[in-house]
């Protein structure tokens, strides 16, 4: 299981801090960068619709982060491009979009929009007739919901006329009929309510709810959202929000075709809370089988007089399972976040190891742990875990190196070699991996 987890908890914290650490300037207050290749064309297309009087502007979320977007939206193997400018006045967000013709870029529409920023762009085949649209969502001026426009490619750009507003955004065949869908998350603001509302294309061209589920309304910010299979034969939304209080929490929004009816199963106002940590862990395919994976945090085995500090944390990674509408745990690991690693914990560890974390020393130990007379008592130490500047690392110290990264040297000392419970340094090795790189 070496390498299984990778940057979930720093990717998670920086969303949190986030939202501005993983989002662009809107606009660069310099001279624009040069691109290079195709972006370099386009980049000069730009300058002579502006005189280059322009600035660019970056998508903040979203798996289109770059200012010029390109992406082969009729499938025809070349490349279409939408790129985002203002003026320098920054009064309206421009969308040029530009079709590859004849080995060269050729602008076809340039749209214009009252905003202060790009959201996002994606690309969805929303009437499966091969040719992917174009959404995009506007950070509005007055409010604090992104506005969706959807465009529609052809011999010309047009827009459809609706337009949507939401807190963030889910793409994905929800239903099964081989069109993609949009998820339209709202999180709770004044008067609006929290809410996660399918919209669908329908026969008459346009747009329609197929159904909308209530949110928990103590979300006041997403550090993920994303589509992707819940189970072997199962898609859907998994949602990972942050509570005022600071909590994470995960809701999964699926369609039941046998219902007709969109659910958040995991709601917790309807007495689910399972899902509820205060370890800043998103969900992910921890065991990259294209199942995405639901943390559930919690402390080690301990005595109830312990200094939770020093308890190590638990997460039980789990799948949705969608025959009993339930979490099943697939994989479990120990994680030091103070320190960037976690360990895997092997099956016969499962119910009969616990850890404790010095913050001084900076070492994690593994115990085996026993009852005795129904109380919670430490037995052998198993494993101890330290992490080192690289610079004070000895290895006459007892301690075998694992691996080094940046200043930091990750080591590990097998306490108990004979106990039932004992694993030899090449399982220990393949157990550890860091969450910072």
């Amino acid at each position: 299981m070496k390498k299984t987890i990778t940057a979930i908890l720093l990717m998670c914290t920086l969303m949190l801090q986030g939202c501005s650490l993983f989002s662009f300037e809107d606009k660069e207050s310099m001279a624009p960068p040069k691109a290079t290749g195709a972006k370099a064309e386009i980049q000069e297309l730009i300058e002579d619709q502006t005189s280059s009087n322009y600035t660019l502007m970056y998508p903040k979320f979203g798996s289109n982060r770059s200012a010029i977007v390109t992406h082969d939206i009729d499938h025809d193997n070349e490349q279409e491009a939408v790129a985002f400018y203002t003026d320098k006045g920054g009064n309206d967000v421009h969308a040029l979009f530009l079709e590859y013709i004849d080995e060269q870029y050729t602008v076809i529409s340039d749209t214009v929009y009252d905003g202060n920023g790009v959201d996002r762009i994606e690309f969805a085949d929303v009437d499966n007739n091969g040719i992917d649209e174009i959404l995009i969502g506007y950070s509005t001026k007055t409010s604090s919901q992104n506005t969706l426009h959807i465009y529609t490619y052809g011999k010309k750009i047009k827009r459809f006329e609706s337009t949507y507003q939401y807190s963030s955004l889910v793409t994905g065949d929800f239903n099964k009929d081989k069109c993609y869908d949009f998820l339209l998350i709202s999180l709770y603001s004044g008067d609006i309510a929290a809410t996660a509302k399918l919209m669908v294309y329908n026969k008459n061209g346009a747009f329609s709810e197929l159904g909308a589920v209530e949110l928990d309304s103590d979300i006041t910010q997403l550090a993920s959202a994303q589509f992707g299979k819940l189970s072997s034969e199962t898609y859907g939304a998994v949602i990972d929000g942050v509570s005022s209080a600071g909590d994470y929490t995960t809701q999964v929004i699926l369609y039941d075709n046998s219902r007709a009816q969109l659910l958040n199963p995991l709601f917790s106002y309807a007495g689910y809370s399972d899902t509820r940590r205060s370890t800043q862990v998103c969900s992910d395919d921890i065991n990259k089988d294209e199942i995405i994976e639901i943390p559930l945090c919690s402390l080690m085995a301990h005595n109830e007089s312990e200094n939770t500090e020093t308890i190590c944390r638990k997460i039980d990674w789990a799948f949705f399972d969608i025959s009993t509408y339930s979490l099943k745990v697939c994989l479990s690991n120990i994680i030091c976040p103070a320190d960037g690693y976690a360990v895997t914990i092997p099956n016969k560890w499962s119910t009969a190891v616990t850890a404790r974390y010095d913050n001084t020393t900076h070492e994690t130990i593994i115990y085996a742990y026993e009852y005795v007379k129904n109380n919670f008592k430490l037995s052998d130490k198993l494993i101890t875990v330290k992490a080192f500047a690289t610079d004070n690392f000895n290895k006459d110290s007892g301690f075998i190196e694992i691996t080094t990264t940046g200043a930091t040297t990750y080591a590990y000392r097998i306490d108990s070699t004979d106990h039932y419970l004992s694993v030899t340094g090449e399982e220990f090795i393949s157990m550890f991996s860091l969450v910072n790189q």
